[in-house]
């Protein structure tokens, strides 16, 4: 079975208005065509002379309202010649007992003084009829034809065209246009007066509730409107006024009717009978703003209007919305049109940033459920990241809602956006940094989390994002930029943000490569980067803010694989950089090695690496790009000449420089150095400043090739159920403040298995990590109690 077709989308603005006039002309046609059912007031007994009066004519049923409204002078003189009251009150809806104070019809801005017909050949208008229902019949001698015909004009506006203002000598209305256009425009205007005029109106419509921010008292509203134009342009008002029971019960005075208010406010009741009579909303000079949309699309619904329903949805899209990021476009197709790029697919201005939120709170209620607007709305509020959710609208959506758009925004947080997400972030962060109302801390939570989310994009796919077109284009121009420096300020800071244990050597190496290094496009043996570029300071401090963090971390950036991608070249520079003997050993194709310069100058604390030769081929060095660099957790060969110890030996290490607390872990000599060493496993954490951590040469537990030692090896303790326990914990800081331990003090079981046991682990230990070192003996302390000691 073929998967059913997919809904076509919603009509255009264009489409939907053309839609709306094709049905009202319709109904029009309809009205009169089943103008005797629909509640008449008036019928032509046709004959074609009078000689034939009473051999029973032709009957045509009308209504006076549209005669008086649509037909010039010469049409009344001939066929509805009597004399009419003049007109009692110009406005479309009768006095309330409860109006607003100093307000007219509830604040629509009704003009309250006599309007003239927009018809340029209509005689004097009557009084709203004070019997709806009494029937005129009056006889006339004409063709049956002919006259149904120019009735028909009056009722479409098709039909006679030119004829029929040629026979009733309309000249004026001819000077306003011939086309089919100007006619119904005409028509338009025509019926509008007849609705305003309260011409012959036989219904009145009510609403109850409070309707004014200011005054909160119970109002009531009352629009007088005529039947036979409402059961031709609504279902709910056809099943209202013609099927229920009682709908003909009150003959002698206008039938009322209540509507409920929500969903129905006076503005938009004005505005959807307005459409009723003119098929189209645009039929003042007065507008409705956001709110009242709203209140419209209800109406539509309620009364089942679909016409006014497309109209006014198409309204809020491409009038009120700006498109709205393309609402009525499948994501397919929205994606085609955008290519995956952020902030490209819809207007971003604050108008469209203060209502994108309400539209969506909107879209999303129980009775509304517009898929259309729900779906514009979030890719509105995703485009607009930034400054659009800086704002009290975006604060006040429900928790879910604004959760459900950070996954949104977290699919379009890829390497091509992410400069222009990043920006965004930082122009939203600024326009709340003055802000002290609450709404602000949740738009500043908001944005927050959608930064985090940019800056682990950023260092994960480092190389990529620094290919960017953005990026390029501000080392292009060498930073010149009127807001490059705050730009590149924006993306430092969140390299700096985004780092972990995974990419942070990936995101040394790339700022060096694809930054600093990069060639110029033309001067080959130039950087693209002057030396002298604001760009290049600013990079160059956040790789020395980077190879410090790596300093700190690099025991656990080597066990995450940090180190495993990185070139030989950058390998080399970090090692240099943290101190670690194994990364400096770089085998070649051909097993030579390049030396590594590890050793801090005019210091003895450690021992010295013996340093090869790079291997050269042909009569050449292997260019750097051709050495292999070995994974820094493979296996070492060898076996070391001493005594390796499973259990750490607390004892504390002295220098020229500091003391420091350690373990004792291998006692015997070094491969190629000459007397006795001793390996030493040393806790380091933050706490360390950085000239207690440089110039040492720090390890994994081997050197030169052969493993002395592991890291983090731990003790077996066997508590009777058969699991070895591998965990050490080593507490220093709650014996910060207690003194040496002396001889024949006692010591609590669980103290002595913790002296016991290895020393700590950067996975036991979150502030901490362990580091290899080899000492002379003369400087190492052997201290029973050294946990305790105060250095």
């Amino acid at each position: 079975m073929a998967p059913p077709a997919p809904a076509p989308p919603p009509p255009s603005l264009q489409e939907a208005t053309r839609k709306a006039t094709v049905a009202w002309q319709d109904d029009l046609q309809s009205l009169f065509n089943h103008a005797k059912d629909r509640f008449p007031d008036v019928v032509w007994e046709l004959y074609p002379d009078e000689d034939d009066k009473g051999k029973g004519g032709d009957e045509v049923w009308g209504h006076k309202a549209i005669v008086y409204a649509r037909a010039p002078p010469s049409f009344q003189a001939r066929y509805f010649s009597f004399k009419s009251p003049a007109i009692s009150s110009p406005t479309p809806y009768s006095p309330s007992p409860a109006t607003l104070a100093g307000q007219s019809s509830l604040s629509l801005g009704l003009d309250l003084t006599p309007s003239r017909s927009p018809s340029p050949f209509r005689g004097p208008s009557p009084s709203p009829s004070g019997a709806p229902n009494a029937l005129l019949r009056i006889p006339t001698y004409i063709n049956p034809i002919l006259f149904s015909n120019e009735l028909e004009y009056l009722y479409t506006g098709k039909g006679l065209g030119e004829a029929f203002e040629f026979l009733f000598d309309s000249t004026e209305s001819r000077e306003e246009g011939d086309s089919d256009e100007s006619r119904t425009d005409k028509l338009r205007k025509d019926l509008v007066f007849m609705w305003r005029s309260r011409l012959y109106s036989d219904v009145r419509i009510t609403l109850e509730g409070n309707f004014s921010s200011t005054n909160h008292e119970s109002a009531t509203a009352i629009f007088s409107s005529h039947r036979f134009i409402l059961v031709s342009r609504s279902p709910y008002f056809r099943t209202r006024l013609l099927t229920w029971p009682g709908a003909l019960a009150k003959s002698n005075e206008p039938q009322t009717l209540s509507l409920p208010s929500p969903p129905f406010t006076p503005a938009s009741l004005f505005f959807t009978l307005g459409f009723m009579y003119a098929g189209t909303l645009i039929f003042s000079h007065r507008t409705f703003d956001l709110d009242t949309a709203f209140h419209i699309m209800r109406s539509a619904t309620y009364l089942s209007v679909d016409t006014l329903y497309d109209e006014i949805q198409a309204r809020i899209v491409q009038e009120m919305m700006h498109g709205l990021f393309h609402a009525f476009l499948e994501f397919s197709e929205y994606e085609r049109i955008t290519g995956g790029k952020w902030g490209i697919g819809g207007c971003r201005c604050r108008q469209c940033a203060r209502r994108a939120p309400r539209v969506l709170e909107f879209a999303s209620q129980d009775d509304v459920k517009n898929q259309h607007l729900d779906r514009g709305a979030r890719r509105a509020l995703v485009g607009l990241f930034g400054e659009g959710w800086a704002t009290p609208e975006f604060s006040k959506l429900p928790q879910k809602v604004r959760d459900s758009l950070l996954k949104g925004l977290a699919k379009r947080t890829t390497p091509m956006n992410i400069f222009a997400l990043i920006f965004s972030a930082g122009h939203g962060m600024e326009k709340l940094k003055n802000v002290i109302e609450a709404w602000a801390d949740t738009s500043r939570d908001m944005i927050v989390a959608a930064r985090r989310l940019m800056d682990q994009v950023l260092c994960d796919q480092v190389e990529e994002c620094f290919e960017q077109p953005e990026w390029l284009e501000v080392m292009e121009g060498d930073g010149v930029g009127f807001d490059d420096a705050d730009r590149v300020a924006m993306v430092m800071e969140a390299v700096l943000r985004g780092l972990s244990e995974k990419n942070a050597a990936m995101v040394y190496q790339t700022l060096v490569s694809s930054i600093l290094l990069r060639p110029h496009a033309t001067e080959t043996d130039q950087t693209m980067l002057s030396s002298t570029s604001h760009v290049r300071v600013q990079v160059e401090d956040t790789r020395v803010d980077v190879l410090r963090w790596l300093r700190k971390k690099w025991m656990g950036v080597r066990q995450t694989g940090g180190f495993d991608k990185l070139e030989g070249w950058a390998l080399k520079e970090i090692s240099g950089g943290v101190h670690d003997k194994t990364k400096s050993v770089a085998s070649t194709s051909s097993g030579a090695t390049v030396q590594g310069a590890l050793k801090r100058k005019n210091s003895n604390d450690t021992i010295k690496e013996t340093a090869k030769r790079a291997g050269k081929q042909n009569g050449s060095a292997l260019p750097e790009s051709r050495l292999k660099t070995p994974r820094l957790d493979e296996s070492l060969p060898l076996s070391p000449r001493g005594a390796t110890l499973d259990i750490g030996i607390a004892c504390v290490i002295s220098s020229k420089r500091a003391r420091f607390k350690a373990f004792a872990r291998y006692i015997g000599e070094v491969e190629g150095e000459a007397g006795p060493w001793v390996g030493v496993e040393v806790p380091v954490d933050d706490t360390w400043p950085d000239e207690k951590l440089e110039g040492r040469q720090w390890n994994d537990g081997s050197w030169g090739g052969i493993r002395y030692f592991q890291l983090g090896s731990g003790s077996e303790f066997d508590y009777g159920d058969g699991r070895a326990v591998r965990r050490r914990k080593f507490d220093w800081a709650s014996q910060k403040d207690r003194g040496v331990k002396r001889e024949g003090d006692q010591l609590s079981m669980d103290r002595v298995k913790r002296f016991r046991s290895a020393s700590p682990t950067a996975s036991d230990v979150s502030t901490s990590e362990s580091r290899g070192l080899f000492v002379r003996p003369q400087q190492v302390l052997y201290v029973v109690d050294a946990v305790g000691m105060d250095l």
